[in-house]
């Protein structure tokens, strides 16, 4: 785009026979580049011409990113010069330049280096390319370049057959199903953190991705080596170390989001729901009367409640009861971890502190996190070490979706005095319902805080170079 400026100043002269012009002009010029995020969509496939679910795509130089959906199909919004890299699991990265262009085609080979990659299948490891159970790996590396506070939601769509499903609140354990639901009742998988064993998903909140180095997800007979507990498939989480390092790392990771309810319904106002009122009357050959909305032939929206003990003066567009309770909600999540390792030993030392508040006002989760993982080699044939995880965290929660969408839009938010409006008699025409902004604001300072350790000690012989004995004792507990 270019700006052009002439400034031009003609002086008269002050006789009639002579005449002079000075004309002064200035051209000033102004070459503005304006870069415009576009809406780049298309689709990824494998060489065959078959979909790929669940594919990442990033930004190349941002956390910015989205995935692909069952059809292979993406949508993102980038810069009409950026590099964006495709990646998923079982194929080797792809970076493609967009070049103004807004839909791609982009065709993922399959990663040949990957059947050489150390799985953790039950009790042991084995390469891909010896594996022959069904068993998924995450690309933990992959899935932590978009913002992630919770192993599940490094999980959340990278993984064919699984499902990770959340209520929305936040600290919420998260709902994983592995090839749909087995039975009519439990159908939660077995998750082993570091090989401690449980069935309780709220573990999952108490991970920092930046920790995971690993994620198996065993399905079917692959997961038959650790029983009934396991009929519902396997989830294997294991965090670093610091194992093939050359020099201590120190890494600090600092991210923030914001999260927004999207999709609301519009609720009525005062008078669209006098209309309704006064329609439904007339349909069924009732009178057309109401205590707040008077006896005309029309509604009218009245300047106050009628009838409350307390001077209420009512907004003449009504109360979106909606809009009152849902908000904004930012999230930010530090991260700093330290690890060393050598031939002798490999240590890392992590802090995480993660705060997101929920989308209703005045709830959220708040957590800080400690891991130490450590092991150390005792002469030729012994190894000792532990893997310990501390969590505190801070859950408020509150849904009151469904007040909101039974709450008249006649009471406001606070009556004259200053007090919380609402709850009144059913014959005054107000509802019954609990005020959802009150309810929340009066919980602000209801919390579930909690602590929970989770980990394991452990001695391991090397025995033979194919043949490792290896004893645990380890748990989790929340207080």
């Amino acid at each position: 785009m270019y700006s052009f400026l002439i400034l031009g100043l003609n002086q008269k002269p002050n006789h009639m026979k002579k005449f002079k012009f000075v004309v002064t002009t200035a051209l000033l010029f102004c070459g503005l580049l304006l870069h415009a995020q576009q809406t780049i969509t298309g689709s990824i496939a494998d060489a065959d011409g078959n979909p790929i679910p669940g594919a990442t795509i990033i930004v190349s130089g941002t956390s910015q990113g989205t995935t692909s959906d069952f059809d292979g199909n993406f949508s993102i919004s980038a810069d009409p010069q950026a590099t964006l890299e495709f990646s998923s699991i079982g194929f080797e990265t792809q970076t493609v330049a967009v070049n103004g262009q807004d839909n791609l085609t982009i065709s993922l080979q399959d990663s040949v280096n990957q059947l050489d990659e150390i799985i953790v299948t039950g009790y042991g490891t084995q390469t891909r390319g010896k594996l022959t159970g069904s068993v998924a790996t995450v690309d933990v590396s992959d899935a932590v370049k978009v913002p992630v506070v919770n192993a599940a939601e490094v999980l959340q769509g990278r993984v064919s057959g699984v499902t990770v499903v959340s209520n929305g609140q936040p600290g919420s354990a998260p709902r994983i199903r592995i090839r749909g639901y087995g039975t009519p009742n439990n159908n939660d998988p077995l998750y082993i953190i570091d090989g401690v064993q449980t069935n309780d998903a709220f573990v999952l909140n108490s991970i920092n991705p930046a920790d995971i180095d690993q994620i198996n997800v065993l399905k079917d007979g692959a997961a038959a080596i650790y029983g009934s507990r396991a009929s519902n498939g396997v989830v294997i989480i294991t965090t670093k170390t610091g194992k093939g390092l050359s020099s201590p790392k120190v890494s600090l990771e600092i991210s923030t989001g914001m999260s927004n309810a999207i999709n609301l319904p519009e609720l009525l106002n005062a008078q669209q729901l006098g209309q309704v009122i006064w329609d439904s009357k007339t349909n069924d050959g009732a009178e057309t009367t109401h205590p707040q909305y008077g006896s005309g032939i029309s509604p009218v929206v009245p300047l106050s409640l009628q009838g409350v003990g307390v001077p209420t003066t009512v907004n003449p567009n009504g109360t979106d009861w909606l809009g009152a309770i849902f908000q904004a909600a930012p999230t930010h999540n530090i991260s700093l971890s330290v690890q060393n390792g050598n031939e002798k030993s490999s240590t890392l030392f992590s802090l995480n502190y993660l705060k997101r508040d929920g989308v209703q006002i005045e709830t959220g989760y708040e957590r800080v996190g400690i891991r130490a993982n450590s092991e150390y080699k005792v002469g030729k044939v012994w190894t000792v070490g532990e893997h310990i995880n501390v969590t505190l965290d801070e859950e408020r929660n509150g849904n009151q979706v469904e007040e909101a969408l039974r709450s008249s839009p006649l009471i406001p938010l606070r009556d004259n005095n200053g007090a919380f409006a609402g709850i009144y008699k059913t014959s005054l025409g107000l509802g019954n319902a609990n005020t959802p902004y009150a309810t929340l604001l009066r919980a602000k300072d209801d919390y579930n805080k909690s602590l929970r350790v989770i980990g394991d000690i452990f001695i391991q012989a090397q025995i033979t170079p194919e043949l490792t004995f290896k004893s645990s004792f380890g748990g989790q507990n929340r207080y």
